[in-house]
């Protein structure tokens, strides 16, 4: 009787591919028999970071060049996709392995989970080499960051403006918290371009059901503990340290940073934007009251404002230029410098 092949089935968008995909390619290899990258279109890439650094082909070809890679499918997302998963595509593999990096660290909130178990397929997490050790958006921010011209900002005029925008604000976290997070931010901005943040002034572990840590030597509070009022100036284990590492920066209350480089998972903007705005709209950026199309970062950011009660969330987008501070699910500051 011949025995069966295992199939492996790994995916990701790839742009532009790194360490991290080859390790994350090897290592799957070995998981089976054939392995199949299913690889995430254009059309993901401008819905899920905006910018196309290499164009589907170009990655597929990359990718087809790699030992150990039996074939690469490239996803079918139309334009400005609902759904971000390969859920399609697994169901078409029907792999027996489901392989996932340093990123990803359990099932849960992840779509493809349910599609792994109508087909009978296994989910496997960190695989590669110590977790997640690169990323596309580190790379693409180096390299923006070097291109881009350093912001022209007044920052003790906006803070000026924050603090105005805030003098009626019911969350409770000391305003002098708020404008020493805003002014790190601001500051970093004037500094480099080219970076995304994402900060949860207000954190609860009460919460932390919506949160995946990442490994420890990523997340450096575990070891650097820094209070926002206190160390500042030196630059060495502030905010501005964690810009090349994805995912949130979570401060507590009393403006301890107690955690960088989050991932938080199943917020459900949509649920959350018909309970706070119901009503018929373009898209979910003019239904929370954005004046332009903005990146998952913010509807993220302004959901968890809304289900982190007591929280107030600031974001820096790469994509606009921009800065914003949310309470209560809504827009209570925001800075576009473009």
């Amino acid at each position: 009787m011949v025995k069966k092949s295992t199939i492996v089935m790994v995916s990701g968008g790839m742009d532009p591919i790194h360490i991290g995909h080859v390790r994350l390619i090897q290592e799957a290899k070995k998981l089976g028999d054939k392995l199949v990258v299913v690889l995430n279109n254009d059309n993901w890439l401008k819905k899920k970071k905006v910018h196309i650094f290499m164009h589907q082909k170009e990655r597929k070809e990359i990718i087809e060049s790699i030992e150990g890679v039996d074939e690469v499918i490239v996803t079918n997302h139309p334009k400005n996709p609902k759904d971000m998963s390969v859920v399609r595509e697994l169901l078409k593999i029907k792999p027996d392995i489901f392989a996932n990096g340093g990123d990803r660290k359990s099932a849960k909130d992840i779509p493809e989970a349910e599609a792994c178990r109508r087909v009978g397929c296994k989910m496997v997490f960190d695989v590669g080499h110590g977790g997640k050790v690169q990323s596309s958006s580190w790379l693409l921010t180096r390299y923006v960051t070097k291109i881009k011209k350093p912001r022209k900002l007044n920052i003790s005029r906006i803070l000026r403006e924050i603090s105005y925008s805030l003098k009626d604000s019911r969350v409770s976290i000391p305003v002098n918290i708020k404008l020493r997070v805003s002014e790190i931010m601001l500051d970093l901005m004037k500094r480099k371009a080219g970076f995304g943040l994402f900060v949860v002034l207000g954190w609860n572990n009460k919460w932390k059901e919506y949160s995946d840590l990442p490994d420890a030597e990523q997340d450096i509070y575990l070891k650097h503990h820094i209070n926002v009022l206190k160390h500042y100036k030196t630059h060495k284990h502030d905010i501005g340290t964690t810009v090349n590492f994805d995912g949130a920066i979570l401060i507590d209350p009393k403006g301890n940073i107690v955690h960088s480089g989050i991932i938080i998972e199943g917020l459900k903007p949509k649920v959350i934007a018909n309970k706070i705005n119901p009503g018929k709209f373009r898209d979910l950026s003019e239904q929370f009251g954005f004046n332009k199309k903005v990146h998952s970062r913010h509807l993220s950011a302004i959901t968890a404002s809304h289900i982190f009660k007591g929280t107030t969330v600031m974001t820096v987008s790469e994509e606009t230029n921009s800065f914003h501070i949310f309470e209560e699910g809504k827009i209570a500051y925001r800075m576009y410098d473009n």
